[in-house]
């Protein structure tokens, strides 16, 4: 994918909200950004010393993974099309575990230099002062992500986790029920429990009414 086509699909990414696709593309060129594909499965970026860039998927999904010393692996994050990523927006890594974003399909990835984000330009223009502002945005989005992560995780049992979880995104959708941005496998990771351990909560839940479940459709009926 070259910029001209980046720069159309970078118009719907939030780091470029009220930016027009011409901008964007002088604002590629200004700032030095690149443009990667990445294979399914493959490391799109560590989280290791200094932030030197920050990433926008173009297309396809992602996930920022934590691996500890003992190999568990949490999901913190799913990354989707126009969706943010670099080492400021991370969760802290205090103890050392990798911390990386993975490719879950076919991605292609905008990097654009960290000192291009944080520093002021040198023109005062308006459409750089837009993009600093939506990058605020951003971040303030991942902290509502992170509250609602440790509202979740907060819980004891699988059940409580789940039910959480539930609420808040059918709160969320303004509904009693929401779809599921990605598989069981990857909710078994996001509220740190075992997989088959939570798939037997699910089907007793299932069983006393609580909820309905149909593949990714999930709608609680207590």
């Amino acid at each position: 994918m070259d910029k001209c086509a980046a720069a159309c699909a970078l118009e719907n990414s939030k780091l470029f909200e009220g930016i027009g696709e011409e901008d964007i593309r002088h604002m590629m060129e200004c700032s030095g950004a690149k443009v990667k594909k990445f294979r399914t499965g493959e490391i799109i970026c560590s989280f290791e010393g200094s932030a030197d860039k920050v990433g926008v998927i173009i297309c396809g999904e992602a996930e920022l993974e934590r691996v500890d010393y003992s190999g568990n692996r949490t999901v913190l994050e799913i990354l989707q099309e126009g969706d943010v990523f670099g080492q400021t927006l991370a969760f802290g890594n205090l103890t050392g575990d990798m911390l990386d974003v993975v490719a879950k399909s076919c991605c292609n990835v905008v990097f654009i230099p960290a000192d291009f984000v944080s520093s002021r330009c040198s023109n005062a223009c308006f459409r750089h002062s837009l993009f600093v502002r939506n990058m605020l945005g951003i971040i303030a989005g991942k902290a509502r992500s992170l509250s609602e992560r440790i509202e979740v995780l907060s819980n004891r049992s699988i059940r409580d986790k789940l039910l959480c979880y539930f609420a808040i995104n059918c709160a969320k959708s303004r509904s009693d029920k929401f779809t599921m941005p990605f598989s069981f496998t990857t909710l078994a990771d996001y509220i740190c429990c075992d997989r088959s351990a939570m798939m037997r909560e699910l089907g007793q839940m299932k069983e006393e009414g609580l909820v309905s479940i149909d593949k990714r459709e999930v709608k609680m009926i207590c």
